[in-house]
């Protein structure tokens, strides 16, 4: 599910701006581009999993399988499409999977550090809930210092 709404960055970079298509823009259109997929990176597929676990180990290898699943089908339809970005502070283009997927590592692993520390168990409805809230706040923010930074 991840991957699908992931899928969104690639679509709203295809339709946001005319050909070419080599620099994101600077600043709020630039988060509402990456937006899609750092919240569907960071925070659907570490709630999920932490929702539906039976036990903490369960919820942190699912949610190690679902983000390394749907970062890669991310990044091999970036590839496909070919869009590449260009990513000013190490003065590279890059696909624009690969820099969303690494915009939304932080985001994920704050969600899933949130999830398994603040609740008691570290799995089920309470800590997916405090997954989602957290990686939500922070992805907002992870969006937002991305677009101004690339």
């Amino acid at each position: 599910m991840g991957a699908l709404l992931s899928l969104g960055t690639l679509v709203a970079f295809q339709v946001s701006r005319p050909e070419p298509r080599l620099v994101l823009p600077t600043g709020l259109d630039s988060a509402f581009i990456l937006l899609p997929a750092v919240v569907a990176l960071g925070v659907f597929v570490v709630a999920y999993p932490t929702f539906m676990a039976a036990t903490r180990g369960d919820a942190v290898m699912g949610i190690v399988a679902a983000f390394l699943v749907a970062a890669d089908a991310l990044m091999l339809v970036s590839f496909a499409i070919g869009d590449q970005v260009v990513v000013h502070p190490i003065g590279r283009s890059l696909p624009l999977g690969i820099v969303a997927a690494a915009a939304s590592l932080p985001v994920a692993l704050a969600a899933a550090l949130v999830g398994q520390v603040t609740a008691p168990f570290g799995f089920g409805h309470s800590a997916g809930i405090r997954s989602a809230v957290a990686g939500a706040v922070v992805g907002l923010a992870a969006a937002i210092v991305v677009a101004y930074t690339v």
